[in-house]
């Protein structure tokens, strides 16, 4: 590939992963979904499947995918498809949020965000082989890190907005945001066009069973427990949302997508050039930011304040940056071609199953133990951070 060429795949990728991500920012299973299923007063078991039903979603189907997906030399067409399935099922929430009774959007929700996953996990899969077949090592971080940020600045924009909009607005501002993250999804598709992300067939490895790539690779086995403890940073997320929302019924939405935005713009960049040198340290800085702020928020959330509720998300979104940027840029180095698409898929259907039943377990948990399922999940990133020691140098 010419260095114009790289030049040019460099920016159209920056700028697809941009759109997409700035999408995942305005209708995010952690701030938006959980405001609006608090909002309109479904149960609140709901809440707890929101992340699960998102991750899971996109994860587990990605192995029997997998087969089928390296059938296509071109992974960009398979790519456009979950674009197209994101968008559409994004659209579909616009009606169910304003015409259907509190249980009935709540459910209607759930199960459009199954459809939306099935999308990410086609996604998933092919944007990581279009990555790697057109960005060289040493660059993939930056460019993971440079989308996140520019996303979030544009993401604090739309927050910013809303907060001008505030209890007036709240209704049609909630439908624009799910009209205009669809469209953006849309909109990425013509940018694709000119990509020719190529990733030939390992016929060898065609016959290699889940059971046997999991035994194959020690550093694929570690990443997989690490990720799986780790999976909190995310988990933990909504319940910051929802029990700042129990304590106070003003329109604090905007102030959490500021928060996500604001920890992206700030500290992805950073993340992304901390990875392309050391992911695996970088994984561990990013997991201490997590649990310090989970346990802040745990002794602080009695004092009813709504500035450092959001002030402690805003750090569990920098470090959950820090996590998701560093654990990707790690899968990318330690493999390629099919061979990374083989341990994409065996390690997201691992992940994918663990958050199912993360999933059930707090949908049974929480209304039991309330805000201390904060601790609960706290303690789990302790053990992913101690974790992450086993995990081998990439580079």
């Amino acid at each position: 590939m010419s260095q114009h060429s790289d030049v040019n795949a460099f920016l159209r990728l920056v700028v697809i992963s941009t759109m997409t991500k700035l999408a995942d920012i305005l209708i995010s299973a952690k701030t938006t979904l959980p405001w609006v299923l608090t909002s309109i007063g479904a149960p609140s078991w709901m809440i707890s499947l929101l992340v699960p039903i998102r991750e899971s979603g996109s994860l587990i189907p990605q192995w029997p995918l997998k087969h089928r997906i390296e059938r296509y030399v071109k992974r960009q067409r398979v790519w456009r498809v979950g674009v197209l399935v994101q968008a559409l099922a994004i659209l579909g929430m616009v009606p169910a949020v304003a015409m259907l009774d509190a249980f009935y959007a709540g459910a209607g929700i759930l199960i459009l965000l199954m459809v939306l996953s099935l999308g990410r996990a086609l996604c998933s899969l092919t944007m990581k082989d279009m990555e790697g077949a057109l960005i060289e090592k040493g660059r993939r971080g930056k460019l993971v890190g440079i989308a996140s940020g520019i996303s979030g600045l544009l993401s604090l924009l739309s927050a910013g907005a809303l907060i001008l909009g505030k209890e007036q607005f709240e209704q049609v501002w909630l439908l624009f945001i799910m009209g205009f993250a669809s469209v953006l999804f849309i909109a990425t598709l013509p940018l694709s066009f000119a990509l020719n992300a190529e990733v030939e067939s390992e016929s060898d490895r065609g016959g290699v069973s889940f059971l046997q790539t999991l035994k194959g690779d020690a550093a694929l086995v570690h990443l997989i427990i690490s990720r799986c403890l780790l999976l909190h940073s995310a988990l933990i997320a909504p319940f910051f949302v929802s029990i700042t929302t129990s304590q106070d019924d003003t329109f604090q939405l905007p102030y959490f997508i500021a928060a996500s935005s604001l920890a992206a713009f700030l500290s992805s960049y950073v993340w992304g050039s901390w990875s392309d040198k050391s992911a695996v340290l970088t994984i561990r800085i990013a997991s201490v930011i997590c649990v310090i702020a989970g346990t802040a928020f745990y002794f602080c959330y009695q004092m009813g304040s709504l500035w450092l509720n959001v002030g402690l998300f805003f750090l569990l979104s920098v470090g959950y940056a820090g996590v998701r940027t560093a654990r990707k840029t790690y899968l990318l180095d330690i493999a390629s071609g099919d061979t990374r698409t083989q341990y994409v898929a065996t390690a997201n259907t691992v992940v994918g199953y663990v958050l199912l039943a993360f999933g059930g377990m707090y949908a049974v948990v929480y209304p039991l133990i309330n805000e201390h399922i904060i601790a609960l999940m706290t303690g789990f990133l302790v053990l992913g951070l101690g974790q992450s020691y086993w995990l081998k140098k990439e580079k």
